[in-house]
């Protein structure tokens, strides 16, 4: 047990490891898959351009036709988010995949125990004016996606997912965002779900902390992320830090040329280049711990009209928080104990 690459520093042989379950060892078949998906695209774009635009342009026009006639909630499938629950519980793709909450720990050995016990049933009551900001981005979210949104533990959260906007322009990704019941994380769309009272979660350092990422490395951008406290605070809402160990090894990335690929992000533009899986690259590695940790909530006042003193003060608050959690948890779920937390 003690000799897995990529292990959280406090692992016990009581900890999971979905690498010794005979039904899930054989994992080439999402990259089989993509192999085989990546041949037929390169047939397809053998086709003479012609025909190909106008099949293109064709699918287009009765795409957006369809999206323009009908209801947004007829978009929406609320039991596919069910099924990807259901499907990871059961089929985990991680070594070990887990969610804890700060607020059932209160020393290393209980931080142990819940890994150890990996507690998937719900925990996050819903309509509980929370906001839960998830940290590090990473390449492609990998703690969001399997420590929040398809974790057993926010199942009964009833919670509004926010996601770039962005992810709304583009058909086939526009398709998956609404099948899992996302919503945008423009600010029109992020005040009409707090005015609900309804919890939402989201990731605060978005493209920038994706571009950011470095294996190995703590990052997160931050510093200059304003606009959910101000939020938080003119609707009552309190804030949980929520922060994956493990996210940092689940890709290999290209590392230079930061200042570049941060300019890139001023125009909404993704900066980052990551190679995962051998067979598939935009897949995440496998050989990873990867532990989401829930932290205690921020408790903020309710200020109508803040100013941007109450906002830049609450804000520090929320760093400090961020990192007094890390810091906290660091030697029991963090792959390097002395690891550092980098604030952007």
């Amino acid at each position: 047990m003690m000799d897995l690459r990529n292990s959280a520093a406090g692992r016990t042989g009581t900890w999971g490891n979905n690498d010794v379950r005979p039904e899930l060892k054989d994992s080439s078949q999402p990259g089989a898959a993509c192999a085989a998906a990546m041949v037929h695209l390169r047939r397809v774009a053998e086709t003479p351009v012609p025909r190909y635009v106008q099949l293109y342009l064709s699918f287009i026009a009765v795409y957006e036709g369809y999206h323009y006639a009908t209801r947004p909630s007829c978009h929406q499938w609320p039991w596919m988010r069910r099924l990807m629950r259901h499907v990871f519980t059961h089929y985990p793709y991680f070594r070990l995949n887990a969610t804890v909450f700060e607020e059932q720990m209160d020393s290393a050995a209980a931080a142990c125990k819940a890994v150890e016990k990996n507690d998937a049933t719900s925990f996050v009551p819903p309509n509980d004016h929370a906001l839960f900001a998830f940290h590090p981005h990473g390449v492609l979210s990998c703690g969001w996606s399997f420590g929040g949104i398809h974790h057993m533990s926010f199942e009964q959260a009833d919670c509004r997912w926010l996601v770039a906007e962005s992810l709304f322009y583009f058909p086939i990704m526009r398709e998956l965002v609404n099948w899992m019941d996302f919503s945008s994380a423009s600010k029109a769309a992020f005040r009409k779900i707090l005015r609900t009272g309804q919890n939402a979660c989201l990731m605060p350092g978005g493209f920038e902390e994706a571009t950011l990422y470095e294996r190995g490395k703590h990052r997160v951008y931050i510093k200059q992320r304003f606009g959910f406290i101000k939020l938080a605070l003119q609707y009552g809402y309190k804030v949980h830090p929520v922060y994956t160990f493990g996210e940092e090894y689940a890709y290999h990335i290209f590392p230079y040329l930061l200042k570049f690929r941060l300019k890139l992000n001023e125009f909404k533009m993704p900066g980052v280049l990551f190679f995962g899986r051998p067979e598939c690259f935009y897949l995440p590695r496998t050989d990873v711990d990867l532990i989401t940790v829930v932290g205690k909530p921020l408790i903020l006042p309710r200020i109508d009209h803040p100013t941007k003193e109450d906002i830049r003060e609450h804000h520090e608050q929320y760093m400090a928080t961020l990192q007094e959690l890390f810091d906290r948890y660091k030697g029991v779920y963090a792959v390097d104990p002395e690891a550092t937390l980098e604030i952007y």
